[in-house]
């Protein structure tokens, strides 16, 4: 009997479709070879040649992977199961799919491209527009295309190529695999790799539309047989047959988990002037990592693997395990919150909510109930210390005492220790190209640094260069699978000076166009709740839910950075992840690159019109200005421009000077301010920019504004259509100004101001 373990689950449920990858490259010289070595296979099932299941398993045979005859075994048995195994992979590829399966594999059906998912989401029930996904690396994707490409078959070859070099490079670097716990680098190279190299190619396509990437079917699978396995795992040791009959029951066998940052704006923003930018970065960074870390802290305690970690970014985490980890919660959560209020006092902590579900609960509303739990639980906070600290939590500070002022810790010389580790942090993001994540059982009496924090939970970060089974902090190269494990996960641009080093707030400032500050741009994905809702219609299954994630995901961790990278140089990426971003930059660049984001998203989703994103601005009064005071304006105007309803439309909409614009309007907004901008730079009167202002209000009598026009006209000639033309564009039907003027002349004012 096979001895199972959560190694094997891993590796037979994660490749368990591989095949599909593998037989769609179509490589005719191998076709009679697989034929032939599964023979009996093939006619047992009446098939006329090799389907997904023997190509699957001829690759995995020959692979250098670990367990090759048992993985083997599962893979090409995972329809039609012959041990518990491949019995538990076929009822979480059933789960997983929500039975949405093909069964046949005939090579003879059309190989096809897979369907953006975004481009399909419908909240009106109206048709979309479907676009399609190049045959490609996760990380070189660049657009959708209209149409299927031409010579797929082709496409599907290089990449199958380019896939089997990489697992050939990990097995060179890893020896003794089977000697390897889930722990290891290895298994997390594995996960990696497959969502690289299989995010863009579908799962399934004969007999149900192409929207569910093979990766998003074969990690939750993964996580599905994984959960099923550690909640029975000594009745699957001792070869329990009869165990199914618990499993395939409505039992709630499964558990739920989300992890929550409460406190991440404050702790963010919340930053000293000096290397401002260098310390939002690094802060930025540890607020991720210190998700990452908890989630590992609890799949590895509780032996799961990467793939039960289902969902990690924009603050929040999605696990997926066996239902005993529930009762868990409570030590997990009092753990949480011990470790973070010795670093953070009340300002930063991380809530857990989860539930335990049934097999068929994993489609429907899980997430958005699992949502509320946590979202209650945040007026909550340090519930399960409270009675134990209650003192040092109500204490007041001595304020006698040299406190730092951002963290309250007290100030031994000049600079708060721990303040600067993250300034350190920053700075290692730009000058190092790789870290690892390593395993520590340092004891930590005092916390001093961002690493002793990680250290509480039995990790901690350490950067250089070209680290083996490390993270690549830059997203520009191709990535060797032998020697690193993946990308970073945020994003990680920021802008320099002339000698290199990570430019300030000042001479961020300096960079604008007309008076010199430096401002924030912040904005989030409409209706987000929705869209993983109604938007994937009835019951998805989680594979298709993971799908859409991974999708928002590559747009704000790769598309919004490189935007920034190749257009905007500038500005800098503080927080980007989930749905949500924070930019910092020169104020007068801030405009043009939130139209940038919203056109790119906007063809991301295939023009899909029930995609759409709000942003707003806020610019420093001055160049030395708290950061967080700048960040809580733009939050407050993002929340006003969410508000904004016109005209049938809602939200979808940009807040600049004081006025909130829909995207539908911009083009006309930026037309008018290019025109008013353009006459001030033929030096007619600024005060033009005061009279419109002053006009825009109610109940103005609009024949004076008529009468200043005629005499501007007339004191300007060689120009005197174009100021007359201008005020024909700016007056509407009901001889009242274009609503958005005041703001324009706002935004015209700053750009031409010197100083």
């Amino acid at each position: 009997m096979m001895e199972l373990t959560v190694e094997k689950v891993f590796l037979a449920s994660i490749f368990h479709d591989i095949g599909k990858f593998y037989q769609r490259a179509e490589i005719n010289s191998l076709k009679k070879i697989i034929a032939e070595t599964y023979r009996y296979s093939i006619e047992s099932s009446k098939s006329y040649s090799p389907r997904h299941q023997e190509w699957g398993a001829y690759f995995y045979k020959n692979s250098g992977l670990p367990y090759k005859d048992e993985i083997e075994g599962v893979i090409l048995n995972h329809h039609s199961p012959i041990n518990l195994l491949s019995e538990l992979v076929q009822l979480a590829d059933h789960v997983s799919a929500n039975e949405r399966e093909d069964y046949s594999s005939s090579e003879n059906k059309r190989v096809k491209n897979m369907v953006s998912i975004l481009s399909l989401v419908s909240l009106k029930d109206n048709k979309k527009n479907k676009k399609y996904k190049r045959v490609s690396r996760l990380s070189e994707f660049k657009e959708l295309i209209d149409r299927e490409e031409e010579n797929i078959k082709l496409s599907y070859k290089n990449l199958w190529n380019e896939f089997e070099e990489q697992v050939k490079n990990i097995v060179r670097e890893h020896k003794n695999t089977e000697e390897l716990d889930i722990t290891d680098p290895f298994y997390e190279k594995i996960y990696y790799l497959l969502k690289e190299y299989t995010s863009n190619v579908p799962s399934a396509f004969f007999y149900s539309e192409p929207e569910i990437s093979l990766f998003s079917h074969l990690s939750t699978t993964a996580a599905i047989a994984i959960s099923i396995f550690k909640q029975y795992e000594d009745g699957f040791k001792s070869g329990d047959i009869n165990l199914f009959k618990d499993v395939k029951s409505d039992k709630k066998i499964m558990g739920i988990v989300k992890g929550d940052v409460s406190g991440i704006q404050n702790f963010i923003y919340n930053v000293s002037q000096e290397h401002a930018v260098k310390k939002l970065r690094g802060r930025s960074f540890y607020v991720s990592y210190l998700l990452e870390i908890i989630a590992r802290y609890i799949i590895y305690s509780e032996k799961l693997s990467i793939s039960n970690v289902i969902y990690n970014g924009g603050g929040h985490f999605y696990l997926l395990g066996p239902a005993i980890i529930i009762d868990k919660l409570s030590y997990y959560q009092k753990k949480i919150e011990e470790n973070l209020f010795k670093a953070h006092g009340i300002e930063l902590t991380v809530n857990l909510s989860g539930e335990k579900i049934s097999l068929n609960e994993l489609s429907g509303e899980l997430f958005k109930n699992i949502s509320e739990k946590v979202e209650d639980k945040k007026f909550r906070k340090f519930e399960s210390i409270l009675k134990k600290n209650h003192e040092e939590i109500f204490n007041l500070k001595d304020v006698s005492q040299n406190l730092c002022p951002y963290c309250h810790r007290e100030l031994i010389g000049e600079k708060c220790e721990f303040c600067e580790s993250f300034a350190e942090l920053g700075d290692f993001l730009t000058k190092k190209n790789s870290f690892k994540i390593l395993k520590t059982n340092k004891k930590i009496e005092k916390i001093n640094s961002y690493n002793d924090i990680f250290n509480l939970f039995g990790y901690e970060i350490k950067f250089g260069d070209n680290l083996k089974d490390s993270y690549l902090t830059v997203k520009d190269k191709k990535i060797d699978f032998g020697r690193y494990i993946y990308f970073i996960k945020s994003a990680n641009y920021v802008p320099k000076k002339d000698d290199g080093s990570i430019a300030d707030l000042e001479t961020i400032a300096n960079n604008s166009k007309g008076i010199k500050k430096w401002g924030v741009l912040r904005g989030d994905v409409d209706n987000l709740g929705k869209v993983f809702g109604k938007g994937l219609g009835d019951k998805p299954p989680i594979s298709k839910k993971a799908t859409l994630s991974q999708e928002i995901e590559i747009f704000f961790g790769k598309f919004l950075e490189d935007i920034v990278r190749e257009r905007f140089p500038n500005s800098s990426v503080i927080y980007s992840g989930g749905d949500d971003f924070f930019i910092l930059g020169p104020w007068s660049d801030l405009p043009n690159l939130a139209w940038e984001i919203q056109k790119s998203l906007r063809s991301f989703s295939g023009e899909n019109k029930d995609i759409t994103v709000s942003m707003a601005m806020e610019f420093a009064p001055a160049k030395k200005y708290p950061v967080y005071r700048v960040a809580l304006g733009a939050g407050n105007n993002l929340d006003i421009a969410k508000d904004y309803k016109r005209n049938g439309y809602e939200k979808n909409a940009f807040f600049n000077f004081n006025k909130v614009v829909g995207w539908e309007e911009f083009e006309e907004y930026t037309l008018i301010k290019e025109k008013l901008e353009s006459f001030i730079n033929k030096n007619i009167t600024r005060k033009v920019l005061y009279v419109l202002r002053h006009f825009s209000g109610e109940n103005r009598k609009i024949w004076r504004l008529f009468y200043y026009f005629s005499r501007l006209a007339d004191r300007n000639k060689e120009i005197g259509k174009e100021i007359l033309g201008f005020l024909d564009l700016i007056l509407r039907n009901d001889n009242k100004l274009y609503k958005h003027i005041d703001s324009i002349t706002y935004w015209v004012e700053y750009e031409t101001r010197e100083g």
